[in-house]
């Protein structure tokens, strides 16, 4: 390869597929390119980068209900999508609402996935996008990185085949590849995200068929009942409610609750309600002065508040009084 200039991409793909989507703001700078979404919902950020010829990599921050709008997208290119915190939420063409959840690992043909709607339901998610013009991206794959023998279309059939597939097992090569996405240095950004995409896609070329799966869905009442769930836990954050309750109050049953709970908000029931809890805490200590943080360990649930103290610092990395004495 002596000699040989990688060709970098100078085409938007995330444009070129989603031609029609109105974005509300797009700002070009010396190294990518900022996309921002913004409606009555909230408002969210992508921001590109062009690696070689056929390849863009979106970070994508989103604190919105919904940034769906209805278009037809062009078909040939792979979005590989990675979430770090939040959830995605697809509405599908048979009313089951899929999900894609923190740690998910989902790889879709643009436009054969058969949905009708999308919507956030924390109204938070972050996560990356490598969009892939599958023709494209062929050809400089095959200039540049010839003995990688890497072949969009069978990652494309194989993975694809269904219209989507997540890879929901864990893989320490490909969590190590995106976790490496999400630090990579400034300085180093594009050089570094051109050779962790070739290894992502070295490694997609090893998964079996036993490592992915359709996009986990559930049955719209069992969505609504867990969402409405969510919202009960997050308006009443002192309350201390039971799985048991939760699925009495709602009608559904424990298990499908706790499932669908962890794809929603990334995290367990019981998990969800103490960390709830404890960033409610943490503003009474900055908004109420004048409560002891006794008093407010004793609203939290905890009798003992060296225990409430013990939480708070495993949480937050400070004491209430620590966080309390720098916050005000």
């Amino acid at each position: 390869m002596e000699g040989i200039i990688l060709r970098l991409n100078k085409i938007d793909i995330i444009e070129n597929v989603l031609e029609g989507y109105m974005f509300s703001e797009k700002k070009v700078t010396d190294e990518c390119k900022i996309y921002t979404i913004e409606n009555s919902t909230g408002c969210g950020e992508m921001r590109c980068y062009n690696l070689f010829d056929g390849v863009q990599l979106s970070y994508n921050n989103l604190n919105m209900e919904t940034a769906y709008q209805k278009i037809n997208p062009k078909s040939g290119v792979l979005e590989i999508d990675h979430c770090l915190e939040g959830c995605y939420e697809f509405k599908l063409e048979n009313n089951e609402r899929a999900l894609i959840g923190k740690g998910d690992l989902s790889v879709i043909e643009i436009g054969k996935v058969p949905f009708e709607d999308s919507c956030i339901p924390t109204k938070k998610y972050v996560g990356l996008s490598i969009f892939i013009d599958i023709e494209k991206a062929q050809k400089s794959i095959d200039k540049y990185f010839p003995y990688a023998k890497i072949d969009l279309l069978e990652i494309k059939d194989r993975l694809c085949k269904n219209g989507a597939a997540l890879i929901i097992h864990s893989r320490h090569e490909i969590d190590h590849v995106i976790s490496e996405l999400y630090r990579v240095d400034s300085r180093i950004r594009l050089s570094y995200s051109i050779i962790k995409t070739i290894e992502l896609l070295l490694f997609l070329n090893l998964v079996e068929s036993s490592d992915t799966f359709k996009l986990t869905s559930f049955s719209e009442p069992v969505y609504k009942a867990t969402v409405e769930s969510y919202k009960t836990i997050l308006n009443n954050p002192f309350e201390r409610y039971s799985i048991s309750d939760l699925s009495k109050k709602y009608a559904i049953s424990e298990s499908s609750l706790k499932r669908c709970f962890i794809y929603i908000t990334g995290s367990s029931i019981g998990n969800f309600i103490r960390e709830n809890c404890l960033e409610a805490a943490a503003k009474l200590l900055i908004h109420k002065p004048l409560m002891s943080i006794g008093e407010i360990s004793d609203l939290s649930g905890y009798l003992n508040p060296s225990k409430f103290s013990e939480s708070f610092k495993k949480h937050f990395g400070q004491t209430p009084q620590e966080y309390r004495k720098k916050s005000i």
